[in-house]
């Protein structure tokens, strides 16, 4: 087994996680393979997170430490949580003690961006140098940047040096994000996303769900609709997506007892309009393509969840711009949404719904390819 320097001379990467029941740690990109075992396929952690010790160590299990339980002494930075850096300060945690800057200075870990210099001025004051393409305070300006064009809330992505393009907020398009969007039909390119925002969600039969919707599909990967919050991993949802060109659903009541169902043996990709309509009554749900049925099956005889609270929010080709799929839908799905949706129905309103209505998102465009 690999050992760390104690000493104090070097950083260490600690990677662990688990995937279903197996779990797996990593220390400098070498995989420890000792002492492996199978344990239960989810992991309830609906607790405070505590770095580096706990308030009370006589809490820890001695089956978790070959010793007395101690704190660990020592350097700790860039902790990350599905993806996510947790930020460790004391505007970032809720409680701590007996914590100091490791550096000693006012530069820190990571405070200039995009490969600066810091460069510490007195004792709580830096200065960043930033390369030849980064301007700023922090150097998290693109020179190209600098005297952009992009309109209505847009984000200025440099291409070179000397150019630049603009990702447009859901409702505008063009060069410059300066148009506004004039069709039901849009289209998504991977890392596009809507967030709806339901209206009438109080009003709502969560024990009974209708949804349907038209897509076309560019890629045979990714994630079309996701029916919930995803703030938290054990937020309910139903989604629906492609995996290697066959469809794919997911639904989570509590405790995600059913596993996703992929139906392969249907390839819908790609570049063909698909119809989809799926209707969940408690835990029976049942799948309709093209006015087809091609599902039906109860996925929790017990019926130990009934309800599909989905906190009024659906999402639409992806996540935000800052959100892995993979990662939030817990490797369900690989990625976003390339292709087109239209004529969208929710709890199977009359109408399709007009998502430019009560919705939010970016990199939205008009049409097919």
């Amino acid at each position: 087994m690999q050992r760390v320097d104690l000493h104090g001379r070097m950083w260490h990467v600690v990677k662990a996680g688990r995937t279903g029941h197996q779990g797996f740690l990593s220390l400098d990109s070498e995989e420890i393979r000792e002492n492996r075992t199978k344990g239960m396929t989810t992991l309830d952690v609906a607790t405070d997170i505590f770095v580096g010790g706990v308030s009370t160590l006589s809490f820890v299990s001695p089956e978790a430490t070959e010793q007395e339980p101690m704190s660990f002494t020592g350097g700790l930075r860039e902790l990350k949580i599905n993806g996510k850096e947790l930020e460790l300060t004391e505007t970032g945690a809720l409680s701590g003690t007996n914590i100091r800057d490791l550096d000693g200075t006012a530069c820190g870990y990571k405070v200039c961006h995009n490969g600066g210099q810091c460069r510490a001025i007195g004792a709580d004051s830096f200065l960043c140098v930033c390369p030849s393409l980064w301007s700023g305070s922090l150097c998290n300006q693109s020179v190209s940047c600098i005297n952009n064009s992009c309109r209505h809330g847009s984000i200025c992505v440099p291409s070179t040096a000397t150019s630049y393009s603009c990702i447009c907020p859901f409702g505008w398009v063009g060069r410059y994000c300066d148009t506004k969007m004039s069709t039901d039909t849009l289209r998504f390119v991977g890392n596009s996303y809507i967030k709806h925002i339901d209206q009438r969600f109080n009003t709502r039969n969560l024990k009974y769900i209708q949804l349907s919707f038209t897509f076309y599909a560019s890629s045979s990967d990714g994630l079309i609709l996701w029916m919930g919050t995803a703030e938290q991993e054990d937020d309910d949802y139903l989604a629906v997506g492609l995996e290697e060109g066959n469809l794919k659903i997911a639904v989570n009541l509590g405790e995600r007892l059913a596993l996703p169902i992929t139906l392969k043996n249907l390839t819908l990709c790609c570049r063909k309009w698909h119809n989809v309509s799926i209707n969940l009554n408690r835990t029976v749900i049942q799948v309709f393509l093209n006015r087809e049925e091609i599902l039906f099956k109860d996925l929790d005889p017990f019926e130990r969840y009934i309800a599909l609270n989905s906190g009024g929010v659906t999402f639409f080709g992806g996540f935000e711009l800052n959100r892995n799929v993979s990662v939030v839908t817990s490797g369900i799905f690989s990625g976003g949404f390339e292709g087109s949706i239209r004529d969208v129905i929710l709890f199977g309103d009359e109408n399709p719904m007009v998502l430019l209505k009560n919705s939010e998102g970016f990199n939205i465009f008009e049409g097919t390819e």
